[in-house]
């Protein structure tokens, strides 16, 4: 009796009635007729007492319980597995969405993401106790999370794409690669919905890097203090080593052009914006980035061992043109 006792508390351990709910009350059903006939023998006089039967149920009960447990615990192990299997799957799809999010700045977005991090949160918590089921559910309730955000990035980058801007870019980029087939010279191209930096000379593509912006990531500059990355065509105008910047190296670009202050002006006009405010300056191309983040006052940053093969190639008065992204027909 002891022992079919022993194994009910293992099948027990092992939540035998959850995940193996038959078994289980079968051995209890069997437990409690053999401790039944146990009481009735007890009752009768020493020399009349037969245990045989309760003998009997009481290894069926032990049979039962055992079977119960190893079933229990192979769905267990199953679940384990499971959960274990969907928290990686969140742990890594977080980064991976949240890189994708820098391409597409926006509150739904951001929102998506944090639910998903604290359902992360609570998977692992869950695992922690052993409760794998509820670590399942919440692991799958943030992958949820993620694939609304990535369903409303990509709507967010296909309306970037075909915006009213494009066709500027268009014909921004496309100067800027006719005056380098002309010239011989290289241009810089700025992508800012792919961070990226591009070389080309005669139409070719050199060398391509990837870049930080301003904190406000793809929105066009309009004023200082926007931390936005300004979108045109500039000119290199100054070229600082270490020691002269703050950021490694730079290379200084000619904004504001006199297409940014038109536009400034007529934003004023237009009541847009304050009449005190200013249109700001000081916009580099500098080193310090690589942070896989929008941190820089305006400025697009690479890394610095991208600075020091970037800069020999460049000269004063080289094209720098930034748009919100490279229209894939203006490339060779």
């Amino acid at each position: 009796m002891e022992t079919a006792r022993a194994a009910m508390e293992r099948a027990a351990a092992a939540e035998g009635v959850a995940r193996a709910p038959e078994l289980c009350a079968a051995a209890h059903s069997a437990l409690a007729r053999a401790e039944a006939e146990v009481r009735v023998q007890s009752r009768r006089r020493f020399w009349s007492r037969d245990y045989a039967e309760a003998a009997r149920l009481a290894y069926t009960a032990r049979l039962a319980a055992e079977i119960c447990a190893f079933r229990a615990g192979a769905v267990r192990a199953r679940q384990r597995a499971g959960a274990l299997s969907t928290v990686q799957d969140l742990e890594t799809s977080i980064p991976r969405v949240a890189d994708l999010a820098r391409h597409a700045r926006d509150e739904v977005v951001a929102s998506d993401i944090l639910n998903a991090e604290i359902a992360l949160g609570e998977a692992r918590s869950a695992v922690e106790k052993q409760q794998y089921e509820r670590a399942r559910e919440a692991s799958e309730r943030g992958l949820a999370h993620l694939a609304e955000a990535v369903t409303d990035i990509n709507r967010i980058i296909d309306d970037f794409n075909s915006g009213p801007r494009r066709m500027v870019w268009t014909k921004w980029v496309k100067a800027t690669l006719d005056e380098s087939a002309r010239t011989g010279e290289a241009v810089i191209l700025v992508d800012k919905l792919r961070r990226e930096l591009h070389l080309f000379r005669r139409q070719e593509e050199i060398v391509s890097y990837p870049v930080d912006l301003g904190v406000a990531g793809v929105a066009s500059k309009t004023h200082a203090g926007d931390d936005a990355t300004p979108e045109g065509r500039y000119r290199i105008t100054e070229i600082r080593g270490p020691g002269q910047t703050h950021y490694y190296r730079a290379l200084m670009i000619d904004y504001p052009n006199a297409e940014d202050r038109s536009r400034f002006r007529r934003l004023k006009r237009a009541g847009q914006l304050p009449g005190d405010q200013e249109i700001g300056s000081l916009i580099e191309i500098h080193g310090q980035g690589g942070r896989s983040q929008d941190w820089t006052k305006g400025c697009v940053a690479l890394e610095n061992d991208d600075m020091d093969d970037l800069v020999p190639q460049v000269h004063l008065g080289t094209a720098v043109t930034i748009v919100g992204t490279i229209p894939d027909e203006t490339l060779p």
